[in-house]
């Protein structure tokens, strides 16, 4: 139930700083492309996410027993990824073997959503994920490998975190 109820914290905290962030970029004159359907996209891919680096977040603080080894192993896990993702460049700009890698992880279906959903009504971001097709479709597809990943990682982390409290 702690891991749950931390869960529950680390939502909310990742809702307000999306809040602010969107109306801070809008003050700033950022141009959003915002629907309703655009809204569920964005926040259905953010909260999935969230559950889903919680779940790493906890598996490896159950894992590593020094606050000094944690500190050091989130670059290489919350921050790496990005370079990969498509969060600086297109996907499709990367070698052939990183594009790859890149379609595996959560954080590309994520990021690809979000941009489906509030700036980027085409999908060109699902479509270097999943190819041609329907925007919607490959949303719907993204939007499962995102919860995959968020099922996987929460029923670990909650195993990790019950194993290292009884040890």
């Amino acid at each position: 139930m702690l891991v749950l109820g931390n869960l529950i914290v680390a939502v909310v905290l990742s809702a307000l700083q999306a809040i602010v962030l969107v109306g801070l970029t809008a003050l700033r004159g950022g141009a959003f492309h915002i629907t309703a359907t655009g809204i569920d996209w964005a926040v259905g891919a953010g909260l999935l996410f969230t559950v889903f680096m919680y779940g790493v977040a906890e598996t490896l603080a159950a894992r590593i027993g020094k606050a000094e080894e944690y500190v050091g192993a989130v670059p290489a896990v919350a921050i790496l990824p990005f370079f990969f993702a498509g969060a600086l460049y297109p996907i499709g700009a990367m070698p052939g073997a990183l594009t790859t890698i890149a379609k595996f992880l959560p954080l590309t279906h994520a990021l690809a959503l979000l941009r489906y959903g509030l700036i980027d009504p085409h999908g060109q971001g699902l479509h270097a994920i999943w190819g041609t097709g329907d925007p919607t479709t490959q949303a719907f597809a993204s939007l499962a490998v995102v919860a995959l990943y968020a099922v996987a990682l929460t029923a670990i982390s909650i195993r990790t975190f019950t194993r290292a409290a009884v040890n």
